[in-house]
């Protein structure tokens, strides 16, 4: 019960402006409190109102809190392979052979299953993956896929729908806001100041 309780995927119900739009196309809305799992490539929920304060219609808010509990908790443990076995058991986190997730790091808990890991992967300290948006008017959620023999570095953000391909290296304090090629190595952040609407 509590297995399937803390690995349910987010849970996409109708609104006032009518069901989730899937990113494949159709339609994934249904009854309200009806439990569905959301496409491989996640949804995009616009015109739900506030993005964070509706994230209870995103995923049940006691089950994003159960899950961040379960993070903090075994980002106790170093880096090791009970940990990774762990996260993929009672998260549903699709983990590789030997993937290495250090102190501190940040799993998303609204739908951690859409995380995935390939074979010899290290993940640095206080490293956050996120596979959620919100924003004032719209709730998405996409993928984050990591690739084998990627080597993470400290305090780095992956945000949500970045692939990272295999042999990728991603230097300490990166913010990895799209895709990584296989083998690239990825370097810093530029902060740019745009006027809205660019």
């Amino acid at each position: 019960m509590t297995h399937s309780l803390i690995t349910q995927n987010a849970r996409p119900v109708e609104s006032s402006s009518g069901p989730i739009e899937s990113l494949s196309g159709k339609g994934t809305g249904g009854p309200a409190g009806r439990a569905a799992t959301p496409p491989d490539r996640g949804f995009d929920r616009r015109h739900g109102g506030h993005g964070m304060l509706e994230a209870g219609r995103v995923a049940s808010r006691w089950t994003v809190a159960l899950r961040h509990i379960i993070v903090k908790l075994l980002n106790l443990l170093p880096g090791c392979r009970l940990k990774s076995r762990l996260l993929g058991r009672l998260l549903g986190i699709e983990m590789g052979r030997n993937v290495g997730i250090a102190y501190g790091c940040y799993l998303d808990p609204y739908a951690p299953s859409m995380i995935s890991f390939g074979e010899n992967v290290i993940v640095g300290f206080e490293t956050r993956i996120f596979v959620h948006a919100f924003t004032l008017t719209r709730q998405r959620l996409r993928p984050v896929r990591i690739g084998s023999n990627v080597m993470i570095g400290g305090f780095c953000v992956i945000a949500p729908g970045v692939t990272i391909g295999d042999n990728a290296s991603v230097a300490p304090g990166t913010i990895v806001s799209r895709d990584v090629p296989p083998g690239a190595l990825v370097i810093g952040n530029q902060m740019r100041i745009r006027k809205r609407g660019e």
